[in-house]
């Protein structure tokens, strides 16, 4: 954390962005960490929701434009994108609100590039639910931080 910590919030948008793409880092702990540091919770909030949202953007970017690249070189990952097309053209806004879930939020977010679901409503969804999230995360933070 010390190095993170000397990067400031600029490093809390850094892990937040990394973690949501496709590169697995559990941003929970960094958020956690920097409100131990006392930074204030609306930054915290804020940075944390915006650096995962944009990193969520660059998998749905993936997904939009390299659709047959994965289709060429990952085809179990295009075979379980292609159980939720029906659903994403549907229902693409739930698919992007729960995207903050663990595994399955990246490929939902990645079928949504490859199905091409509005890119407004995914950005409006997938921060809605980060935001949400990292929210419930804080206020359980403020609540319970001696247990933590």
């Amino acid at each position: 954390m010390n190095t993170l910590e000397s990067l400031g919030l600029f490093g809390l948008f850094l892990v937040c962005f990394l973690a949501s793409s496709l590169y697995p880092l559990g941003s929970e702990a960094f958020v956690v960490g920097f409100l131990v540091l006392d930074y204030a919770w609306v930054l915290v909030w804020i940075v944390a929701t915006f650096g995962n949202t944009l990193g969520a953007l660059v998998t749905y970017g993936i997904g939009y434009i390299g659709d047959s690249y994965f289709l060429k070189h990952f085809k179990g990952v295009h075979a379980k994108i292609h159980r939720y097309a029906d659903g994403i053209q549907k229902r693409g806004f739930l698919y992007a609100f729960f995207s903050f879930l663990p595994v399955v939020g990246d490929v939902f977010v990645l079928g949504l590039g490859v199905y091409r679901y509005s890119i407004l409503k995914s950005c409006i969804f997938i921060a809605l639910g980060k935001g949400v999230r990292y929210l419930v995360l804080i206020v359980a933070y403020n609540k319970y931080q001696h247990g933590f």
